[in-house]
């Protein structure tokens, strides 16, 4: 029983809910913003679910690691143009967003940030900066996962797991100290320090992406799944495990544990048995995952704060983002998919030309 497609996008979808968690509640100090009751030692509830939020990213690359492991081993056209494919398609959704929100944010008055300078909108348009949108940061990191992933994964098809796994975790280890640390300052020179920061990111997400190609190889959620579904409280336990870990979280605050909390969330949460209304919302949330994560920051920061925080309670601003998140979504969609359509029609002709001279 190894994840489905189905589950992967659920899983994406989750993660970039998760995202919005962080992102709005994962602060201590609210400035009356929205209501903070209740508190435990003066501490909003909130940040605390907020704050196991941080597990996005890990979940997303893990999920990310998993599907391209096993589509690239399936794959019997060529692996790098379904990846130059793949990487397009989402720069494509990722130019849409950009150009349709530096517009708004134009218009907003906001033309001195929103797009600022000419070097300020290529850096921000070829991937290089994301002063924009701070979410945008993964855009690169995703992308350069993405190429990295025939040659990573014929290594991890040759190797031992356990050890590649070792390896992985000191690189995140090394990695994560100079993004919170700045051991080595490269201040002084823009295009080095953009380099480091490149490799940095990177290292810092490719531990959960290797782990989900693991997963991958060795069916290690089936060998889990085969264990736990035979359990009559089986849901009982996946609940509290998801509780245990959120109260691990509040109790070490650390990001470093991120991509424990996400990998062990998305086994806890898979092995859940969920009703099928549930599953087409979550279905549905994954399906606007990426306009839901390149979107959010214009809502609750840059352009519509005050409009996004309207709320004051903090299950309705959350909701309220989702909805405004759809609702821009619908509209990004509505240049994204014919796009995507040509390009999908064209690609498919190449590929069937291709047969017929092979």
């Amino acid at each position: 029983m190894e994840f489905t497609k189905n589950d992967i996008k659920i899983t994406k979808g989750v993660a970039i809910l998760f995202m919005l968690l962080l992102h709005l509640f994962g602060r201590k100090e609210v400035n009356g913003i929205y209501e903070t009751f209740p508190l435990i030692n003066g501490v909003p509830l909130v940040y605390y679910i907020g704050l196991f939020g941080d597990a996005c990213v890990p979940m997303f690359c893990f999920a990310s690691g998993y599907g391209l492991f096993v589509s690239i081993s399936k794959a019997k056209a060529s692996i790098l143009k379904k990846n130059f494919v793949r990487i397009l398609k989402l720069l494509i959704n990722y130019w849409i967003v950009l150009i349709i929100f530096v517009a708004i944010g134009a218009i907003a008055g906001l033309s001195e940030m929103l797009p600022g300078s000419p070097t300020k909108f290529l850096l921000n348009f070829f991937v290089l900066s994301n002063s924009y949108n701070g979410a945008w940061w993964f855009v690169q990191t995703y992308i350069i996962l993405v190429l990295l992933a025939p040659p990573l994964f014929k290594v991890i098809k040759k190797y031992n797991s356990i050890i590649l796994f070792l390896i992985s975790g000191f690189i995140y280890l090394i990695t994560y100290i100079q993004r919170i640390k700045h051991v080595i300052d490269f201040s002084d020179s823009s295009a080095i320090g953009m380099l480091v920061n490149a490799i940095v990111l990177v290292g810092t997400s490719q531990l959960p992406f290797i782990v989900g190609a693991i997963f991958a190889k060795e069916k290690i959620y089936s060998k889990l799944h085969n264990k736990l579904n035979k359990l009559e409280q089986k849901n009982s336990l996946c609940i509290g495990g998801i509780l245990l870990l959120v109260i691990v979280h509040s109790l070490y605050e650390s990001m470093i544990i991120a991509p424990i909390t996400g990998i062990v969330f998305i086994c806890f949460f898979n092995l859940l048995d969920k009703n099928l209304h549930f599953q087409n919302v979550l279905d549905f949330i994954g399906s606007h995952s990426t306009n839901l994560w390149l979107t959010h920051m214009f809502f609750y920061i840059t352009i519509f704060p005050k409009l996004t925080f309207a709320p004051k309670y903090p299950i309705l601003i959350f909701c309220w983002l989702i909805i405004l998140c759809l609702i821009s979504s619908y509209f990004i969609n509505l240049v994204y998919k014919p796009i995507i359509q040509y390009i999908d029609k064209k690609n498919s002709i190449l590929t069937l030309n291709e047969k017929i001279v092979g």
